[in-house]
C-alpha cells in the first residue's frame, strides 16, 4: 500500500515539474542560450528588465570580444530604410547606434 502512494506521489511528483517546465520555457521565449535563429521572427526585447551598467554597451563588447567570452558577430545588412547617422558596432551596419542594439543587450543581460 505505502509502495502504491509513493508510486503515485512520483507520478504527480513528475508531472508538476513537467508544467512547471514548459511554463518556464513559455516564459523565456521558448529560446534557450545560443538559438537565436528560433528567435528571429520575436524582434522584441527578451527581457522585461535590462541591468543598469557602469559602462558603454560599446565598450562591454570590446572586452567581451577581446577575452573571447562572446564569438565575433556576424556582419548583417543594413535596411535599405536604415538611418545612416548611426552605426552599431555590433552588427557592424547603420540604422542604430550600439548602445541601441536589442540584440547586444540581450548578450549582456544573458552573461550578466
Amino acid at each position: 500500500m505505502q509502495l502504491e502512494e509513493l508510486r503515485e506521489f512520483r507520478n504527480q511528483a513528475r508531472a508538476e515539474a513537467s508544467r512547471e517546465k514548459k511554463e518556464y520555457k513559455d516564459r523565456q521565449g521558448k529560446s534557450g542560450f545560443g538559438r537565436e535563429d528560433s528567435r528571429k521572427d520575436n524582434r522584441g526585447p527578451r527581457f522585461s528588465w535590462y541591468t543598469p551598467l557602469n559602462a558603454d554597451r560599446e565598450k562591454i563588447l570590446q572586452e567581451a570580444l577581446s577575452a573571447e567570452l562572446m564569438p565575433p558577430p556576424r556582419r548583417a545588412l543594413s535596411p535599405d530604410n536604415a538611418d545612416r547617422s548611426k552605426k552599431c558596432r555590433y552588427h557592424q551596419n547603420t540604422g542604430h547606434t550600439t548602445e541601441e542594439c536589442q540584440t547586444l543587450k540581450d548578450k549582456i543581460e544573458e552573461f550578466i
